[in-house]
């Protein structure tokens, strides 16, 4: 009885943690052995409210793979080495390409002394010196090749390792010049740009989704909680020790997300990097390099609405948490604060993400892939993904096998040239 409850709730929180992500906050068939190409690590990323191989609750609720399986097991046993990080699940696109270098640099998580100055929280973070994520990373190997990444993202994660990616090569200007002679983190200082192979994005909004223009009501009452718990003085306990007193992960991943209550929805949050007018600030900082590969693989669970251009849930792809997002965002039009123009090409979506922001950033190269013709330098946009915004990391299985789906990937990228 117990292992058919503990099924159970898998299956609904896997469900459920999908939604929330946002609410609160086609390839190679694979061959049976894996061909060794380049075969640089993966570092898999995952998106608002997610988790990784550092925390708890992954051993509860797996992020990579969920209901279909341990997708970073499989890979690795396929001879394809796989780590998945942890980062702040509701932070910045800033914060949390800090914590990821720091992960994979094996080194105390550095927020910059400009940028934690500006926003007003600590500058440092947790000191991952004595279990970095992988090593050797941006060092030579024993053929004297240097060791570079194959970045894989799901939705937030895209803008992760994006920024990442643009901080490595060309550090941060502001850093340089607040920071006293010595103290900067080496993520600021530039240089690194060639220590990234691939980038591939999965479901990612990298214009924004319009699903946060429910932001402001819905942050309304949290904020009023917040202010309530502040004049009463009432505290909510967590354990100390997640290890010990938190068996399943579950009271430090709520933890975790209760930051929420903290950041709000400013500038230094994750919420506002999603929205469409911070999702267009965030692109300008970043530049395309050439000597990158990047796809993207877009994801769309909606039908057209009678002879609309409204779009409606697809019953066959799209799990009933999602109806009333996918609705929501298959019906939205307008304008943003800033301007931006929200028309009929915006409705396609995952109940997530709409399906025109998750092809590619509106401002770099983009082309529809061609396996005989992948070019870095641009995006390869892949076909898109028949399922909803947690389908194509495993919360739903919709007739896709998601480790042979993620094993043609990587046969793909390792094919590619160094």
């Amino acid at each position: 009885m117990m292992k058919l409850i503990i099924s159970v709730f898998k299956k609904a929180a896997c469900v459920f943690l999908t939604i929330f992500i946002f609410v609160f906050s086609v390839f190679p068939s694979a061959s049976a052995s894996f061909r060794s190409g380049t075969n640089y690590p993966y570092v898999f990323v995952a998106g608002y409210a997610g988790w990784g191989q550092y925390d708890q609750f992954n051993h509860t609720v797996l992020y990579w793979g969920m209901l279909q399986g341990d997708l970073i097991k499989y890979l690795n046993s396929k001879g394809i080495e796989s780590y998945a990080s942890s980062v702040d699940p509701v932070g910045s696109a800033w914060d949390r390409a800090c914590e990821l270098y720091a992960q994979m640099t094996g080194t105390a998580v550095d927020y910059g002394a400009v940028h934690s100055a500006v926003y007003k929280h600590a500058r440092f973070g947790t000191d991952y010196s004595k279990k970095p994520l992988l090593k050797g990373w941006g060092s030579a190997d024993k053929n004297g090749q240097k060791k570079k990444v194959n970045f894989v993202c799901h939705s937030f994660g895209g803008a992760t390792a994006r920024l990442l990616t643009q901080l490595l090569a060309n550090g941060d200007k502001d850093e340089a010049a607040g920071t006293p002679p010595g103290r900067i983190s080496g993520l600021f200082t530039g240089g690194k740009g060639d220590w990234v192979h691939s980038i591939t994005t999965l479901a990612a909004p990298h214009n924004g989704t319009t699903l946060t223009f429910i932001a402001g009501p819905v942050y309304k009452p949290i904020s009023a909680v917040k202010t309530f718990i502040a004049d009463t003085g009432i505290k909510i306990p967590f354990p100390a020790n997640s290890t010990y007193t938190d068996k399943f992960g579950i009271a430090a991943y709520i933890k975790n997300m209760s930051k929420l209550f903290a950041d709000g929805i400013g500038k230094d949050t994750g919420i506002y990097d999603l929205s469409v007018d911070g999702a267009a600030a965030l692109n300008k900082k970043i530049t395309i390099r050439k000597d990158i590969y990047y796809f993207s693989i877009p994801t769309d669970a909606t039908l057209p609405f009678l002879q609309t251009s409204a779009r409606v849930p697809d019953i066959k792809y799209a799990s009933p948490i999602f109806w009333p997002t996918m609705l929501y965002i298959g019906s939205k039009t307008g304008k943003t604060e800033q301007g931006i123009a929200i028309d009929k090409n915006w409705l396609k979506n995952d109940g997530i993400v709409n399906t025109v922001s998750s092809a590619a950033p509106k401002n770099e190269p983009q082309k529809s892939f061609d396996k005989k013709n992948v070019t870095s330098g641009t995006w390869n946009i892949m076909s898109t993904f028949r399922g909803d915004h947690g389908s194509v990391v495993g919360s739903a299985a919709h007739g896709t096998d998601i480790f042979a789906y993620y094993l043609a990937q990587a046969e793909l990228i390792n094919s590619l040239n160094k």
